[in-house]
């Protein structure tokens, strides 16, 4: 019998598994979805078994070498999803498996060895002897290394295969999966009855009145009871229990402890009465949960109009019908907001999947979702691919957000893999947003999904008014901080009444780029194509894009003049200026300068939730889905950040942030105010911003994009070559060009090719690249045909496939 075996075989692969033989030991343990360890040229890899053939291949084939005891198993569901990736994104196999199982497929291994028979009667080599002797002096196992080392021999796979054969040990390999390990307390455990224990413990009374009461302690309650636990409450030291182990009365006993991340509960909103639009949605998804069927639902729903409750409402039918739930937010920032409620809500019933969590957090987690015992996953990006039970309903929060789609391969858009995930399970499936992606509301206007509106906000609290500062005026008149007349007399009044506020720029570091006054000079990377960050307070230029670092100069490197400064506004300077201008108020920064530690995304937002800071400065992470009552003004700095990128996004991208970022004032009892700062007043995307109105900007949006044939008129495809040296990056995506120009003029490819051309960015990270970007409008069988030229074409290796692109960068 012979299997497929998907491995990760780094750049000698692009999606086919491999072949392997099945030895005979092996031919029980083997099955679909088996983690094994298979040779690969002169490597060992860990592999996962994909299909079984029965017929031999015509070369010869190599062995699987062993069945790898590791946690993960690849699931039928996931090896699906894993399918459905690489054919939608055109990426390796593997890659997409190790995007959907846990660090298993690129995990280094242990060979462990145990002896489980008798060596009587058997006669062995010298070596075998060797190898018996020391498995014996080490209590019966150890590893293959320890082995080598103890006997100090470069190999001893001929001494262990003999001894496998003659059934006195087994081998077993395991995957080394970082650290992570199930956490294990010292515990006591009574060693017989209850009653005995007790009348024990009576008969020492006299004698020794503190074991009398550890054990009568333990024989009160049950076990096995945590040491710490009995010692605490019987005011007794370990000498004490150490003797009633010894008089052999109790036993010490490890269990296990999960490690849970912290949350901070909140009130319950159960008993809330619902509003009539979101008892309707409710209604329409719970009807969708009874169905089994797959359709997809946009919850359209304006700022605090209660779309949080909308989910509860839903996962509580899904859980109350046994199924399985996966709740995605597009910020870790937002998932410590959104476990907070859920967990309020239904308990340990909540996992919790991001990169934020320790090693040791994520492995017990996983074993909770992957048991059964946690039905309701909350997660970033990739706790789409949660090994969840009977799935029932997926939700997908701020659905429009980019962070949904990853940058490294495989890029995948967990909003669209969810739906895909969804279909096959036929679960129900939540889009929810304000300010909905314009694919999406032109699939719910199309009927292709439902649409739920919820036009109000909850109690009919009216939306915060909104004005618009234009800059050009301003700086006019002599403006010398980052806050016009209008916005810095709104700070006053807010801080006076007590009030909080949130400040709004889309940019980090102190200044965009460090310019002389005198010969121009601008400090640019050296190994991207943009200027250096200013970050003043660090005292260091920074590249956002590489990491590169260096002392920010006091004088022009070039001219050595004195007039060299920053230009252009990011969060520190927005922090140094509220300080400078109101020195009382109380100040917290969050951006990812602030937010790199463990923990310090909920340290800073329940700070600000304790009301400990009036004023809260932010990137995008301020942004979205926090809910502050205390909040009654938000100002935007510079809502120009990306109004005028070269992407055809940008448009979307700007009314989207500022939709959002207004809806966190007024939240509570109080009215809220925005004030936005522009140079471009007039731009539609703040001009719609201004009134509230989503579809008077999506039918403007709509319109352009239906004329220029960009999503959701077509979907497109970015191919980047990349390469240390310009003219060979550049003749790599030429030579791809004339390929598919070929394919195009013959009518094979019912596509429009935009390009070659450098990047928006043509050098990042020391690499110039060349993009060529293609607009496919019968996408599906355009993607089979690129598959046919691309994948797997050693040719073409070095080039990035992007397929739906989230940026054009």
């Amino acid at each position: 019998m012979y299997v497929r075996v998907v491995v990760d075989a780094g750049s000698a692969s692009m999606f086919d598994a491999y072949t392997y033989s099945i030895p005979e030991s092996l031919a029980q343990s083997v099955t679909p979805g088996s983690c094994v360890l298979a040779p690969l040229g002169s490597r060992e890899v860990i592999g996962y078994v994909v299909d079984f053939e029965a017929t031999p291949p015509e070369r010869k084939i190599k062995d699987i070498i062993s069945v790898v005891d590791s946690p993960v198993r690849l699931e039928p569901e996931l090896f699906r999803l894993a399918q459905w990736l690489s054919s939608r994104y055109l990426s390796p196999l593997p890659r997409c498996l190790r995007a959907v199982l846990p660090r298993t497929l690129s995990s280094n291994t242990r060979t462990m060895v145990r002896i489980i028979g008798t060596a009587e009667d058997v006669k062995l080599t010298p070596t075998e002897q060797a190898v018996l002797d020391a498995l014996n002096q080490a209590g019966g196992e150890l590893s293959t290394t320890s082995l080598k080392t103890r006997l100090r021999m470069a190999s001893i796979s001929k001494p262990l295969s003999g001894l496998q054969k003659k059934g006195i040990i087994e081998q077993i390999t395991l995957p080394v999966l970082g650290q992570a390990k199930p956490r294990t307390v010292r515990a006591v455990q009574l060693n017989c009855s209850q009653i005995e224990a007790k009348e024990a413990a009576i008969s020492m009374e006299s004698k020794a009145k503190k074991r009398a009461a550890a054990l009568r302690y333990c024989a009160s309650h049950p076990c096995p009871i945590l040491l710490s636990e009995v010692t605490t409450n019987c005011e007794t030291g370990p000498a004490v229990i150490s003797a009633l182990v010894k008089s052999e009365l109790l036993s010490i006993v490890e269990i296990e402890t999960p490690r849970a991340p912290a949350f901070t509960r909140v009130a319950s909103t159960e008993d809330l009465q619902l509003s009539e639009r979101q008892a309707a949605a409710v209604k329409s998804i719970c009807e969708s949960i009874d169905r089994h069927d797959h359709s997809t639902s946009l919850l359209f729903g304006v700022t605090a109009s209660g779309k949080t409750e909308v989910y509860l409402r839903a996962l509580a039918h899904a859980v109350s019908k046994g199924m399985g739930a996966i709740v995605l937010v597009p910020e870790i920032s937002l998932t410590t907001q959104v476990v907070d409620i859920f967990k309020s809500r239904f308990g340990d019933t909540v996992a919790v999947a991001h990169s934020y969590l320790s090693t040791g957090e994520r492995f017990d987690e996983w074993r909770r979702i992957s048991s059964g015992e946690a039905r309701i996953v909350v997660g970033a990006r990739s706790a789409i691919f949660a090994p969840v039970h009977n799935l029932g309903l997926v939700i997908i929060d701020e659905e429009h957000e980019p962070t949904y789609k990853q940058d490294v391969e495989p890029r995948y858009n967990a909003r669209d893999a969810a739906i895909y995930r969804a279909e096959t399970n036929n679960a129900a499936i939540v889009l929810g947003s304000a300010t909905p992606s314009l694919e999406s509301y032109y699939n719910a206007l199309t009927g292709k999904y439902t649409l739920l509106p919820l036009p109000e906000r909850v109690t009919r609290r009216s939306l915060p008014s909104v004005f618009i500062v234009d800059l050009k005026e301003e700086f006019a008149k002599g403006m010398t901080s980052v806050f016009s007349e209008q916005m810095a007399e709104a700070i006053r009044r807010r801080l006076e009444a007590n009030e909080q506020i949130i400040l709004f720029q889309n940019r980090r570091a102190y200044a965009s780029f460090l310019l002389c006054r005198d010969c121009g000079f601008v400090m640019h990377c050296p190994n991207c194509a943009v200027a250096l960050k200013h970050h003043r307070f660090s005292k260091l230029v920074r590249c956002h894009h590489c990491d590169f670092s260096q002392a920010a100069p006091d004088l022009c490197p070039k001219c050595q003049s004195r007039r060299f400064g920053g230009f252009g506004i990011g969060t520190e300077r927005v922090e140094e200026d509220v300080r400078r201008c109101f020195p009382d108020a109380s100040v917290l920064r969050m951006d990812r300068d602030t937010t790199s530690a463990r923990g310090s995304h909920a340290a800073i937002l329940n700070a600000f939730r304790r009301k400990e800071a009036q004023v809260l400065i932010g990137t995008q992470m301020v942004a979205k889905g926090l809910d502050f009552p205390g909040v009654t003004l938000v100002g935007v700095i510079s809502a120009d950040t990306s109004i005028n990128l070269p992407d055809f996004r940008a448009a979307e991208r700007t009314f989207q942030l500022l939709s959002q970022v207004a809806g966190r004032a007024g939240r509570g009892s109080e009215p809220g105010e925005v004030i936005i700062q522009s140079f471009n007043p007039d731009h539609n995307a703040i001009q719609c911003a201004l009134r509230h109105d989503y579809v008077g900007f999506y039918e403007h949006e709509i319109a352009e994009r239906e004329e220029l044939n960009y999503p959701p008129f077509s979907h497109l495809v970015s191919m980047v070559a990349s390469n240390e040296v310009e003219r060979d990056a550049h003749a790599r995506i030429s030579e791809l060009a004339a390929v598919l120009r070929g394919e195009i003029d013959n009518g094979k490819m019912d596509v429009e090719m935009l390009g070659p051309a450098p990047c928006s960015i043509p050098r990042l990270q020391g690499l110039y690249r060349w993009q060529l970007m293609l607009k496919a409008i019968h996408f599906d069988q355009s993607l089979a045909l690129l598959k046919q030229f691309i994948v797997g074409r050693h040719a073409w290796r070095g080039i990035s496939i992007d397929v739906d692109p989230a940026w054009m960068l």
